[in-house]
């Protein structure tokens, strides 16, 4: 389920409200572009999913799943054989697990569900914000927004993506509302 239908989008956008210039198709793969953005970003599902992974097994005995938050591991093999999902030890915010049954095993397959149940709400705008944003360039002359103007030297600087500087859409508003989010953001593993 996608964070906003497009109801939703045009009811956040009234400016949107015209669904024969603002197609549902146009907003549905709108939002669902954000929702990528928005989750390598932060590194964070903001809708619950499940995922199956097959990993090699570190010499350590853990294994770092590439979806987080972690809700529950479902299933898993080791070589094959299927273990009893009591024996592993599952830190959610990291994605790590581990489990002594599989020590000095090659092949682990995990069944796992992960994501956050409810988006927060400054991602809700975000995606609104950016439906908007999006619809609008592709209709307009000027497809960025303005974040330097000079006028005697006539130059005109535009905000565009920049991960590093905290500008993932290069939309303004957008991209301040991501940020609000930090604390969503996964932690890693050194």
């Amino acid at each position: 389920m996608a964070y906003l239908t497009p109801a939703e989008v045009r009811t956040r956008i009234p400016a949107l409200s015209n669904t024969t210039t603002y197609t549902n198709l146009e907003l549905t793969n709108l939002v669902s572009e954000f929702e990528y953005i928005a989750e390598r970003y932060l590194l964070t599902a903001f809708q619950t999913r499940t995922a199956t992974a097959e990993q090699t097994v570190r010499p350590n005995k853990f294994v770092q799943l590439a979806n987080r938050p972690v809700v529950s591991v479902s299933a898993f093999t080791v070589d094959g054989v299927s273990g009893t999902v009591a024996d592993l030890t599952v830190e959610k915010a990291t994605g790590l697990i581990y489990g002594a049954a599989w020590y000095g095993s090659d092949v682990l397959n995990v069944t796992y569900t992960y994501g956050i149940a409810t988006p927060p709400e400054p991602l809700l705008r975000a995606c609104a914000e950016y439906c908007r944003a999006v619809a609008f360039a592709d209709r307009s002359g000027q497809s960025r927004d303005v974040i330097a103007q000079s006028f005697d030297g006539s130059m005109t600087r535009y905000s565009t993506p920049d991960w590093n500087r905290g500008r993932p859409t290069g939309y303004l508003e957008v991209d301040r509302l991501l940020n609000s989010l930090a604390d969503y953001v996964a932690p890693g593993v050194a």
